[in-house]
């Protein structure tokens, strides 16, 4: 006969790799996974200039690099969505390390199509073509309203106010003010 304890471990590990195997098909079959690479994580944090007053959001935050590189350089609100319940599992583990008891930065696995981005005033896009034109009419919006949106490597066919930057890895980061 299993204890409470035992019970609670075995549940736990069966979870964790429920989330796995979730994790793994929903990034090959939805949203391949690609980080933006470690290099460029400052150079990106700095053209974004984040502040105090700042709401950031990161759609496809995955393991929350640049959403923890935003909050350490301004201190303003930080969240990183994704779509991946394991992801998000490991953003919340390294931000309960580097940042104990912080409400300011924040990770939720939610469907990018569906969030609410009015408090937010910059996003920044890691996402392939297919989705950044389902995100178009919602970010059409965002920038009319005076927010920002940074795409890495993908532009936003028609968003107005485009502006493009070439990084150091040879790669664009498209600017939508």
């Amino acid at each position: 006969m299993l204890n409470g304890i035992t019970l609670g471990i075995i549940i736990t590990f069966v979870l964790l790799f429920l989330c796995t195997i979730l994790s793994i098909l929903v990034n090959a079959l939805l949203s391949p996974m690609s980080k933006t690479p470690t290099k460029i994580l400052d150079e990106i944090a700095d053209i974004m200039d984040p502040t105090k007053k700042d709401v950031f959001i990161d759609f496809g935050s995955g393991d929350g690099r640049l959403v923890f590189k935003m909050y350490e350089r301004g201190h303003g609100r930080c969240i990183g969505y994704d779509i991946s319940p394991l992801m998000i599992i490991y953003a919340n583990i390294v931000r309960s390390f580097r940042f104990p008891l912080n409400k300011d930065v924040i990770f939720d696995a939610q469907n990018v199509f569906k969030v609410d981005i009015s408090g937010a005033t910059k996003i920044y896009c890691f996402l392939d073509e297919k989705s950044m034109e389902i995100l178009k009419p919602k970010l059409e919006e965002f920038v009319k309203k005076g927010g920002e949106v940074y795409s890495y490597i993908y532009n936003i066919k028609g968003l107005k106010g485009e502006k493009k930057m070439v990084l150091g890895n040879k790669k664009e980061l498209y600017i939508y003010k």
